[in-house]
């Protein structure tokens, strides 16, 4: 039952957010780029997904408490500890990356992470 919950939030979310990934595809928080950190920008590599898509994040939402939290749900002992990867789907780590720039989020930190990971 919890499960058809999530299912309708998401496609919720998704009727509410039809054609951010076609406008939005590469912000300016992120963006698919090299296995560097940039020390120019200040910028972090941070792979996401099953594919592990990478991505450009600065330190503001790098130190994010929610986004924090998904990287904590996300780890895994036998990884690097120079690398952070978050086990999202790509699409929702987008829609997370808007959120985060565009404004505070509606619920509790524990909730949202649970939302975004797999």
């Amino acid at each position: 039952m919890a499960k058809v919950g999530k299912l309708t939030k998401l496609k919720s979310a998704i009727k509410k957010w039809p054609s951010f990934a076609k406008n939005h595809h590469h912000s300016s928080s992120s963006a698919a780029v090299s296995d560097e950190i940039s020390e120019d920008n200040n910028l972090h590599v941070v792979y996401v997904g099953q594919t592990r898509r990478p991505y450009m994040l600065r330190p503001d939402i790098i130190f994010h408490p929610l986004f924090q939290e998904l990287v904590d749900r996300s780890s895994r002992s036998d990884e690097q500890d120079r690398e952070i990867v978050v086990a999202c789907e790509v699409v929702l780590f987008e829609h997370l990356l808007w959120m985060l720039k565009t404004g505070p989020e509606g619920g509790s930190v524990e909730e949202l992470a649970e939302f975004y990971t797999y």
